[in-house]
């Protein structure tokens, strides 16, 4: 039991820290490094292996040094390269694609391609291994260590920087990272042998090219940029959201109060030890720069099992922070993201996130709640109508800048007129229905003269169902069979006929009358992805019948979701009608 706003406490322990202790700042006692940007080698591109779940997005995102803003351009260099591929947001396992770029930790063929441009600057950075970072590595290290270079240093580093573009900070490396390293040296391990070229790109812990002392220990994005470590004020504010999406609360004001026994209180002031409650009962005390004592640890372990202290460092990213508090919960757990999550049914969504904050249901199938992504910029920003679908589908997706915290873009109200809804209740009703929509003006029973007096010596009416009149042409629309001999007459008359039925359905009749009016128009699966409009990295697709006018409709048989089609009217001009 607690009471967090007890007037009167009954006294024994009040923990409050009598003074503040800020982080004190250290100075690098190593150069600084300033290299200038490097073209991204051209000579080499890589044949890739289509795994299983595979999607273009993601496999860009394995290519190393590709960041957020990055991905637009290299998606649409992977189109260049592939010209044979009609669609390459519907890749087949087992299929060979080719990626751009320098050598990638990936197990590849390298292949050399005539149509791209090489020049001599090229084709020395293309010279080059791979050496995956350890714990304890930088910079200066590996030139020393591993490419036996004692003297000398600067020119050797700034070529590295030239063989890996992606570099941006010299004094930032990541355990697992994979470099490139100027060929024609011995890589070794520490026992003396080479090492094998990595074969899978992994990015866990960071190793900052520092004295060991002085090393800031936080976790590497999925996009490789920089860590995430924002001020105490921010991070509390990020870590705060992310927990009031899953039901939780956290109090950073007040007092919270717990008894320890019939006589004595333990008093925690939040503002100090801010207190975070999962919906799980599980509580947590945020011990922020280790101003708490091992008394209050001890206290709460010897009282209570739900309840845990975890202490958070000043260099603490929110991943870090993150893995600390779900490792003392039972029911929930943060991991990176290793394939797009998959969202919905109509239309399927598929978002490729950075980690995922996932409901441990069982072993075998955790749920996942949450994702996390890192944006670097405002274009880097999902739709809204992207998170709001996923949020409907019991799936939060929360966006964190290194500079500002939480972000996420302004609602967006589309101008949408109701959904076209055509009744497929009768083939009859449907066609008249369809042709109102696509502007074509239509008559329902309609007596057509097959015999006349004048020529057959009597005359002989049938009515059809639908009849269009264009430039003195007749197209007449029948959902009942007609005899052999009325259908000749009728087309020797100069007349077409389009036969619909009850039977075929709504999907086949689209068909047959938007070939009967010579409508462009394709039936299948589409694909829209957000890195063709230059956004973020999402897809989602539906069945449907596809019609070429001055916009494109897409014809679809369930209720599509508002917000996804005002997407669509506005970024791809598509409409959607459903029968």
């Amino acid at each position: 039991m607690k009471n967090k706003f007890l007037s009167i406490p009954i006294l024994v322990f009040f923990v409050i820290m009598a003074f503040h202790s800020p982080a004190m700042s250290t100075k690098e006692d190593t150069a600084q490094l300033t290299f200038s940007k490097t073209a991204i080698p051209k000579k080499t591109v890589h044949r890739y292996t289509v795994q299983k779940e595979d999607v273009l997005s993601a496999i860009v995102r394995k290519i190393p040094g590709v960041t957020e803003k990055d991905i637009p351009r290299y998606y649409q260099m992977i189109k260049e390269l592939n010209p044979h591929i009609e669609d390459l947001n519907k890749l087949l396992v087992g299929q060979k694609i080719v990626l751009p770029g320098t050598a990638m930790a990936l197990t590849e063929e390298k292949t050399a391609t005539a149509d791209i441009p090489v020049n001599k600057q090229s084709q020395e950075s293309a010279i080059s291994q791979a050496y995956r970072v350890k714990k304890g590595d930088n910079l200066i290290r590996i030139v020393h260590r591993e490419l036996h270079i004692a003297s000398n240093t600067q020119s050797t580093m700034l070529q590295i920087k030239s063989l890996n573009p992606s570099l941006k900070n010299a004094h930032k490396i990541y355990v697992g990272q994979v470099l490139r390293l100027p060929e024609g040296q011995s890589v070794v391990k520490g026992g003396g042998q080479p090492t094998e070229p990595a074969k899978t790109l992994e990015m866990n812990t960071p190793v900052i090219s520092l004295p060991e002392e002085q090393q800031v220990h936080a976790e590497m994005t999925a996009t490789g940029k920089d860590s995430i470590v924002l001020s105490p004020a921010a991070r509390l504010i990020v870590i705060k959201h992310i927990f009031t999406q899953m039901n939780g609360t956290m109090m950073t004001t007040g007092n919270y109060y717990l008894p320890v026994s019939k006589t004595e209180q333990l008093t925690i002031d939040c503002s100090i030890i801010p207190v975070l409650e999962l919906d799980d009962r599980t509580t947590i005390f945020l011990d922020l720069e280790n101003r708490s004592n091992r008394h209050l640890k001890k206290i709460l372990s010897d009282h209570w099992s739900n309840y845990h202290l975890v202490k958070i460092d000043a260099k603490d990213d929110i991943i870090t922070m993150l893995k600390k508090i779900f490792k003392n919960t039972k029911s929930y757990e943060i991991t990176k993201a290793q394939k797009p999550v998959s969202i919905g049914s109509s239309p399927p969504l598929e978002i490729i996130m950075d980690w995922l904050i996932t409901r441990k249901v069982t072993k075998q199938s955790p749920s996942a709640i949450q994702g996390l992504r890192f944006v670097y910029e405002n274009n880097a920003l999902l739709p809204r109508a992207i998170v709001n679908y996923a949020r409907r589908h019991s799936f939060i997706i929360t966006e964190i800048s290194p500079e500002k915290g939480i972000v996420a873009k302004p609602e967006e109200i589309y101008s949408l007129s109701p959904m076209t809804v055509i009744p497929s209740s009768s083939a009859r009703d449907f066609s008249y229905d369809l042709l109102s929509y696509l502007k074509i003006p239509a008559e329902k029973d309609v007596d057509v003269r097959v015999f006349n007096i004048a020529r057959d010596g009597f005359n002989l009416s049938i009515k059809a169902d639908i009849m269009v009149t264009r430039d003195e042409k007749k197209t007449i629309l029948f959902s009942r069979n007609l005899p052999p001999q009325f259908v000749s007459i009728l087309q020797r008359d100069g007349n077409k006929i389009i036969f619909v039925s009850d039977q075929d359905g709504p999907a086949k009749n689209i068909e047959k009358i938007l070939h009967g009016f010579n409508f462009v128009f394709t039936s299948g699966y589409f694909s829209f992805s957000g890195l063709d409009k230059n956004q973020p990295p999402y897809n989602f697709g539906f069945s449907g019948t596809k019609i070429k006018t001055d916009k494109d409709i897409y014809v679809v048989n369930f209720d599509f979701n508002q917000e996804l089609r005002g997407l669509l009217q506005e970024t791809w001009s598509a409409n959607i009608i459903r029968y």
